[in-house]
């Protein structure tokens, strides 16, 4: 059953205070793409849990099985599946996923992974979650999925987190000055739709809010002057 986030107050539980979460995948899942960055590039042990901050975050990952028996086997990947979560302190949770062992329950996982797959934390009590599927178009042989994590992150989906879409973060600077846009993406505002002009608005309140006072001044400054 898909949740919403607004389901669940964001409440934490003072017990808990300063406790590190962490979220464990299926087992017979692959990590695609965490946070807008792509798995190959963060320093994770593959098969252990993953540490979390408490902010929101966003998982997209496969699931690999092998389907049938004996003669009758065939090797299956799942279409990306994308979970948006926030966690609290100190709470251990877990992306559930059934056991797929034929065709017909791999096809239904992938036509409808919100009522196949769950988040559940360390008490095996549901959580407040989303979840979507990665638009694909045919088969993509060495796939940017950090690319099309950012394309999806632009839309109005429930799962979507507007602040990845195309931003990539310097360590050593602030506010608007860490946004390096991908042009890839953001390229020909003039001809951007609606949607399109409605997401880069939220993505500007978004780094303006992030930014400090200083940052917020130079950026009004700079915006006045193309009037």
């Amino acid at each position: 059953m898909l949740l919403s986030l607004f389901t669940l107050p964001l409440v934490s539980n003072p017990a808990f205070a300063g406790v590190e979460s962490t979220l464990k995948l299926p087992v017979r899942a692959e990590l695609l793409v965490l946070d807008g960055k792509a798995a190959k590039d963060l320093d994770l042990s593959r098969g252990k849990p993953i540490q979390l901050t408490k902010k929101r975050h966003q998982v997209v990952f496969e699931l690999k099985e092998t389907l049938g028996s004996g003669n009758n086997v065939e090797q299956f990947t799942s279409r990306p599946f994308v979970i948006s979560f926030h966690p609290l302190d100190g709470h251990h949770y877990t992306i559930e996923a059934p056991r797929l062992l034929n065709r017909r329950q791999a096809d239904a996982i992938n036509r409808d992974p919100g009522s196949k797959i769950t988040v559940v934390n360390e008490k095996q009590e549901e959580v407040a979650y989303e979840i979507a599927t990665l638009p694909s178009r045919g088969i993509q042989i060495g796939r940017n999925y950090a690319a099309d994590v950012r394309k999806f992150n632009m839309t109005d989906n429930e799962a979507a987190f507007p602040e990845l879409a195309g931003a990539q973060v310097a360590e050593s600077t602030h506010g608007f000055a860490r946004a390096q846009q991908d042009t890839s993406i953001y390229s020909g505002a003039e001809t951007n739709t609606p949607e399109e002009n409605v997401m880069a608005e939220r993505m500007l309140k978004y780094w303006f809010t992030e930014a400090d006072s200083a940052t917020r001044k130079s950026f009004l400054e700079w915006a006045a002057s193309l009037k």
